[in-house]
């Protein structure tokens, strides 16, 4: 189950706040401690150092921005698979015998209905409930199937449960997808260290130029790291703030249940009117 954390429980702009603060401290530590000692012995042994760092720093950059941007387009692409897996599910249950067929149509449109969460504070305070819920109405479902057995051809039955068991995998996928499969701890240690190391030793190598800060280049400097460490930060978070999954293929699903599971009915409403 999820247990949010301090910084999933942070909005993303103290986030942002909070990194670039740092960034700059680090900046000013770099800067401060260079005029402490004499600008030649500094210059001529720095510029190497920073460039590797730099270039060590990009490849961290790199290797954790693509993580978290992959398992973003995975969330993405399982919503969909749901949609398309629920509904398939939907109606394959039109091979079962009754009242199996209308209880688990039943279930299927309760399933829908506590997978869309529209509102984001509700999602990021139920996700454990909604969770929970879903895996209970798995089982449910998983047990209308087999009491269907004798009643229901076993070839159809097995069409229903290929497709029930679909829905069951996409869900244990987002779920580990969104919940557990974060970047690990280690990575960000990694890459938070490299990065104020290699801020220090850019407001190092500043500093022993003597020509100032120029905070006309080193606050956009700052903002820039800032900016693309918290974007890392909101794509791994499984509640977001700003860039949020889009959830339109279940809706659709959800908005158009009736015409899936009574088309009968909505044919003769249209025609009444």
């Amino acid at each position: 189950m999820y247990q949010e954390s301090f910084i999933d429980s942070l909005s993303i702009f103290i986030i942002l706040g909070l990194i670039f603060s740092t960034i700059a401290l680090m900046f000013e530590f770099g800067y401060r401690l260079a005029l402490r000692f004499p600008s030649k012995q500094i210059s001529q042994s720095i510029s190497p150092m920073a460039t590797g760092l730099a270039s060590l720093l990009a490849f961290i950059l790199a290797i954790t921005f693509s993580m978290a941007a992959t398992k973003s387009a995975d969330r993405k692409e399982l919503v969909l698979s749901e949609a398309n897996a629920v509904g398939t599910t939907i109606l394959r249950t039109g091979l079962l015998a009754e009242p199996y067929r209308s209880r688990s149509r039943e279930l299927l449109r309760e399933y829908v209905t506590i997978r869309v969460v529209e509102d984001k504070k509700v999602k990021k305070k139920h996700l454990n409930r909604i969770v929970g819920e879903s895996e209970i109405l798995h089982l449910k479902l998983w047990n209308q199937a087999v009491n269907a057995y004798g009643e229901t051809s076993p070839e159809l039955l097995l069409l229903y449960i290929n497709s029930l068991n679909e829905v069951i995998d996409i869900h244990t996928e987002r779920v580990n997808k969104s919940l557990r499969g974060r970047i690990p701890v280690s990575i960000w240690f990694t890459l938070g260290l490299l990065t104020f190391l290699t801020i220090a030793l850019t407001g190092l190598q500043v500093g022993a130029q003597n020509k100032g800060r120029a905070l006309v280049a080193a606050l956009p400097f700052a903002m820039a790291f800032s900016l693309v460490l918290t974007l890392i930060v909101e794509l791994d978070r499984p509640a977001r703030s700003i860039i949020e999954i889009s959830q339109q293929p279940l809706i659709d699903l959800r908005d158009s249940l009736d015409k899936v599971l009574y088309p009968d009915d909505v044919g003769k409403l249209k025609l009444s009117e």
